[in-house]
């Protein structure tokens, strides 16, 4: 190992596609922004492929065990490539693991072994995003409780306050995102009947409009967004929904919050400990608890005002230059501890 990587740390990043989800990139961009000075600066890394297919991820595996430093941060998604990284320290920061419970049973297992159970053996640190993330993690695995690192997400400088309220004649709800977990089925089912506006973000599928037809909710949708085109979404709503049934962490949540939006999310964790005091919370099966807590926010202007004061006060806990500063010590503790090598 060279002079100039023996204490060098690299954040290995996935490639970045051209319009989509840039929650991770975001994140680490935001941070290196933020980097305390008494501490050398990470390199970046971003891998040459998509993962698409074995035989690129074999490609990226292999490009990543190329790399020369000392430390090598695998920020997300691509768990895989920590698989028999030797003679290396590696952290891997793993946002949820909720894809571990798609698809058929086989497919489920090849998912746990190959991204989860064998990049844990060479993994020297995990960052978790959250302390639900966490508890997923020692549900599922036996890595050791104490080399759990829990450190939130943190909100991209492009998204901040808007200047003006929207000005829309009928309230305008945002649902962000169609998986499974995002559920929108029972967000329509709780607006069957109320006269407001759902800005869906995601390309329905044939069966996701059918059902929103079903329950005569009138909406809209738009979809590959940039960060500037999805800021702009979030400032021309009235309010978030999002009460989602699974998430490792709830980005959106601190996205409507800097931004000035009312949020509306799950009573389940993280998503009620990464929306603080500044939402109000709902079981995401409850269609009546969805209902009751739209109808507040629409009706009640005193509600709608604390809610966004005090969400605005919630997103000071995601500060870049605290998880920086984390990220940081981290590293330099592990150096510290392995120095003998």
């Amino acid at each position: 190992m060279s002079a100039a990587t023996k204490n060098s740390v690299s954040w290995i990043m996935r490639k970045p596609r051209k319009l989509g989800n840039f929650s991770i990139e975001t994140s680490y961009r935001t941070m290196h922004s933020a980097w305390p000075s008494e501490h050398p600066s990470p390199h970046t890394h971003t891998v040459s492929r998509f993962t698409s297919g074995l035989l690129a991820r074999w490609a990226i595996w292999r490009e990543v065990r190329a790399l020369d430093h000392r430390i090598l941060h695998i920020t997300g998604d691509i768990h895989f490539t920590a698989i028999q990284l030797q003679h290396r320290l590696v952290v891997l920061t793993i946002h949820d693991l909720g894809l571990l419970d798609e698809g058929r049973a086989i497919k489920r297992w090849l998912k746990k072994k190959f991204w989860l159970d064998l990049p844990l053996k060479s993994c020297d640190r995990l960052i978790a995003v959250s302390n639900r993330t966490k508890e997923d993690i020692l549900t599922r695995t036996s890595f050791p409780a104490d080399r759990i690192v829990v450190i939130p997400s943190m909100i991209s400088p492009t998204y901040r306050r808007r200047e003006k309220l929207p000005q829309n004649g009928t309230p305008k709800l945002l649902h962000i995102g169609l998986a499974e977990n995002k559920n929108l089925e029972g967000h329509a089912a709780a607006l069957e009947g109320l006269d407001v506006h759902l800005r869906i973000i995601g390309e329905p599928s044939k069966a996701q409009h059918a059902m929103l037809q079903r329950f005569n909710i009138d909406y809209s949708h738009a979809s590959k967004l940039s960060e500037q085109e999805l800021q702009k979404e979030y400032a021309s709503c009235d309010a978030l929904l999002f009460c989602s049934t699974l998430e490792g962490f709830g980005m959106p949540i601190i996205e409507a919050q800097t931004i000035g939006l009312p949020v509306i999310t799950s009573s389940l964790a993280p998503m009620n400990d990464t929306a603080g005091e500044g939402a109000l919370l709902a079981d995401p099966t409850d269609i009546g608890a969805i209902r009751e807590a739209v109808l507040t926010l629409v009706n009640d202007d005193d509600q709608r005002r604390q809610c966004i004061e005090k969400g605005f006060a919630n997103t000071e806990r995601f500060a870049a230059a605290t998880a920086a500063r984390r990220h940081a010590e981290l590293y330099s503790e592990l150096m510290a501890a392995n120095n003998s090598d």
